[in-house]
Formats: structure tokens, sequence, C-alpha cells
């Protein structure tokens, strides 16, 4: 069973959450908290390994406790889990360190899927915030078009393939590496391989730092 954590200020978010995830067999809720502070208290008894938490929070918003929980434990997942979808909510959830990202109002089975997902090292994101980052993904250009060559994160960009960058694509669409394969004809296992080349091309970590790299990039 996955053991995950509630956090969020509302209780009747965290009481409807429960209920939702309590009819996944697959899920059990170890805990719940109403703020960062209260989660950081929680984790000294507890050992989760997804955390779905909103933004705004009072005493210790979600931006502040992604960055601290992954400082404290980096293996812990991260879904962040709002009903704001603005660029500055998504990538600074992301760029702290959040494992993926969708909106409150998401159905049982998207968040099921979303736990799932990053318990496998993947990532799910809203259609909402794929919209964000597959525009930002596009606008990334070959390198005759590209002005500025001595920008150092755009030069690595620039070492992916064709189809590294297809697949880098779809990744930030959200899609697993099962999904990927299906897309692209080929096996799930040479996903994985090109998953690992562009993070290990890109100097990444994670599927999620791949956000912050496109949403940079004008």
């Amino acid at each position: 069973m996955i053991k995950v954590i509630i956090v969020d200020d509302q209780e009747i978010v965290r009481e409807g959450l429960k209920m939702i995830l309590s009819l996944h067999e697959e899920l059990e809720i170890i805990g719940e908290a109403s703020n960062g502070e209260e989660l950081l208290k929680l984790m000294e008894t507890k050992n989760p390994e997804v955390i779905l938490m909103d933004i705004r929070m009072p005493v210790m918003n979600g931006i502040e406790t992604t960055k601290v929980m992954k400082e404290k434990y980096p293996n812990v997942k991260i879904i962040i889990l709002t009903t704001f979808n603005e660029d500055e909510y998504i990538f600074e959830g992301l760029k702290n360190g959040a494992d993926s990202y969708i909106l409150k109002d998401s159905g049982s089975n998207e968040i099921l899927t979303a736990i799932k997902s990053v318990t496998q090292g993947e990532m799910l994101l809203n259609p909402k915030v794929t919209a964000k980052v597959v525009n930002a993904l596009n606008s990334i250009k070959p390198v005759s078009e590209t002005k500025n060559e001595d920008s150092e994160k755009k030069k690595l960009l620039e070492t992916l393939t064709p189809r590294e960058l297809e697949v880098a694509k779809h990744i930030l669409e959200g899609k697993s590496n099962r999904e990927i394969a299906k897309d692209l004809f080929v096996t799930e296992g040479t996903v994985k391989n090109y998953v690992s080349k562009v993070l290990e091309k890109l100097q990444l970590k994670s599927r999620s730092e791949l956000i912050i790299v496109f949403q940079n990039v004008k």
C-alpha cells in the first residue's frame, strides 16, 4: 500500500480527500496536517511515501514546506494540490522540488494516477497545467535561430536529439513511460533510456526539473 499524508488548512477539504482516497485499497492515509509546521512535526513519527499538499496555508505555506521537505526527506514525493493554476504557483512549486501538480477539482482516478505516477518516478500534470508547460517547450528554437548562444541552459538544450526532445515534450504533457512508448511505437525500456539521457544531458535529477528548464527558456 502507498502511504499518504494530506496537508490542507481546510478540514472539509481534508475530509473530502480522505473519503475519496479511501475508495482505493492501494492507498493508506496515515496522517493529516493543516499547515507545513504540523506536517514537519508529523514527519517525526510517520513515514509517508506521498504528500498531497495545498499551496495557500497559514503559518507555513505549501511552497516553503515543499522546499524544507525536499531538503530533509528527499525521497518523499510531493503532489501540489490546489485550486490555483497560475504560472507563479505552478513553477514555484516545481522549482522547489514538487513532483507533480494537480487541481483540487481533479477526479478520484486522476488523483490516484498522480500518486502512482510519482511513486514510479514519473509525473502527472493537470491538462490546464500541461498547456502552460507545452507552450514553454514549443518556444525552444533550433541552434540557427537562437540568438543567445552563450546561454548555458540553451546550449544544454541544443544537445538533445530530435527524438530526445520529442520524449521530453511527452514527459511535459504528463504522460507515463508506457503512454510515451505507445505513442512513439517503441518499448517502455527504450523510453526509460531516453528519459535518462535527457535528464543526464540537461544535468537534472528529476522530471519535475524539466518544467523549470523549459519555463525559463523563452
